[in-house]
């Protein structure tokens, strides 16, 4: 999948948080958006993976050469976030269960499969409310990842979890993402070691 930004904008209330920002996304490209707090690199990932909406410019999608509407990109992308919310009523495998009947899997894996390598072993039937901050976010990661998709997009994404799972992370993204592009919005080096284009959206502040 290709993504083409020409001129995207975000503006709330009076002020620019970014302007002119025109860039493209290759087929199984690694991006990284970096930049200090506050300055917009959730903003524009969320712009990116279409769950946004720019206040001026426009974004193109671009499959097999041929254009994806707006409305149909879920199909083709899988984001994940700290900020996030799962519902917590659910066990985990019920979770499972309710991704996975919307979205086609990356692999051919069962629920055991999936919770040994999310590192989640005979939590399957524990209610997501009663899982730690981490297990929360090994459980988005590997929804994400594990989704079949063309781009993947992640905000931040080892908040919440130690250094056993950096390397845990690390892994999944060698393994499954490699020939995928993926976009991800960080300050941590080590969370986007796979990328080799950086982006500092502050170079898109607008000059007051």
């Amino acid at each position: 999948m290709q993504i083409r930004l020409e001129g995207i904008g975000k503006r709330f209330h009076k002020e620019w948080i970014f302007r002119n920002v025109s860039l493209l996304f290759d087929d199984l490209g690694k991006y990284a958006l970096i930049g200090n707090n506050g300055s917009g690199k959730s903003t524009l990932l969320q712009l990116i993976s279409s769950i946004g909406i720019p206040t001026e410019g426009k974004i193109d999608y671009f499959t097999n050469g041929a254009s994806v509407e707006i409305e149909n990109c879920v199909n083709y992308f899988s984001f994940c976030a700290p900020y996030q919310e799962l519902p917590e009523e659910l066990t985990g495998k019920e979770l499972f269960d309710f991704h996975f009947n919307f979205r086609e899997k990356l692999i051919d894996f069962d629920s055991k499969s999936f919770f040994n390598l999310v590192q989640l072993e005979k939590q399957e039937n524990k209610q997501v409310k009663y899982f730690s901050s981490g297990m929360k976010q090994r459980m988005k990661l590997g929804l994400c990842i594990l989704t079949k998709a063309e781009a993947y997009f992640l905000d931040e994404p080892t908040t919440n979890l130690d250094k056993n799972g950096m390397n845990w992370y690390n892994h999944l993204l060698d393994q499954y993402l490699t020939n995928k592009l993926l976009i991800v919005s960080s300050n941590i080096e080590e969370e986007y070691r796979i990328c080799d284009t950086i982006i500092n959206i502050t170079d898109y502040k607008p000059k007051q």
